[in-house]
């Protein structure tokens, strides 16, 4: 691809210490979700802010977390379930 002088598109999502905290490369046949970039970057904002949660897959700003321990997850769990 590269020799025809196309590229492929990339994602990077660098937190504030410079760390990359999300990558994503997707081949030109992959299209790409703004929703997506956008809730993965709230979800990245929301652990910053809230050191002992993780964000679970599909979380949206609004929803619940878990805390970062067995007994935060399995409390979790058991809400949504």
């Amino acid at each position: 691809i590269s020799d025809q002088g196309i590229a492929l598109r990339g994602l990077f999502i660098i937190d504030k210490e410079g760390v990359i905290q999300h990558s994503t490369i997707n081949n030109l046949a992959i299209g790409r979700s703004v929703d997506e970039t956008k809730r993965t970057l709230q979800a990245l904002q929301y652990v910053q802010e809230n050191p002992d949660e993780v964000c679970p897959a599909g979380w949206k700003p609004g929803e619940k977390s878990m805390k970062l321990d067995p007994k935060g997850s399995k409390e979790y769990f058991s809400a949504v379930a």
